[in-house]
């Protein structure tokens, strides 16, 4: 009898571990989607930002949180000059924004990611190559370090839903 009592009684803890998790998911209110210009996937926690308009730009998704402290961008482009994922990702440490303090950079073959402090800020930016590294899809973020507890497991989630374009024409 008392190997059943321990199974339920290790139920019981699973069970009530994944309650806190379904209701931060809740919380978050995410919508997921996928660009219908080049086909990157992206989800957005609906109750922490708002689409804004951006600038014009085709493929591209802009997104602010509701104090204006925190910005969100999905986008992707065609590459016109030829990069690779390691030119792409010096051009845009020195080039695009002046990253400081970078604390992370993972990289793979196809993609990479920094990120790090921009003074009361945490960045992080993921890029990943597609079509034989042709199309380039990007999603960054940048908010306060006062809510990170708020903003990261956010980020976790908006990673690993983030896919790169498939559109290849």
């Amino acid at each position: 009898m008392r190997p059943r009592n321990t199974i339920l009684g290790i139920l019981a803890v699973a069970c009530a571990a994944l309650v806190p998790a379904s209701a931060s998911a809740a919380q978050y209110g995410w919508s997921s989607d996928r660009d219908s210009v080049t086909g990157y996937r992206y989800t957005v926690p609906g109750a922490i930002f708002d689409p804004i308009e951006g600038d014009g730009r085709p493929a591209f998704n802009y997104f602010v949180s509701d104090d204006g402290r925190a910005k969100l961008m999905y986008g992707a482009w065609d590459k016109e000059v030829d990069a690779t994922p390691e030119s792409l990702k010096r051009w845009m440490i020195e080039n695009a924004g002046g990253e400081q303090n970078l604390t992370y950079e993972p990289k793979g073959k196809s993609w990479f990611v920094v990120s790090g402090y921009k003074g009361d800020l945490i960045y992080y930016e993921k890029v990943m190559f597609s079509c034989g590294n042709r199309l380039v899809s990007i999603f960054a973020i940048a908010y306060p370090k006062s809510d990170r507890g708020r903003y990261d497991p956010a980020v976790e989630r908006m990673e690993d839903v983030f896919r790169p374009g498939y559109d290849c024409r």
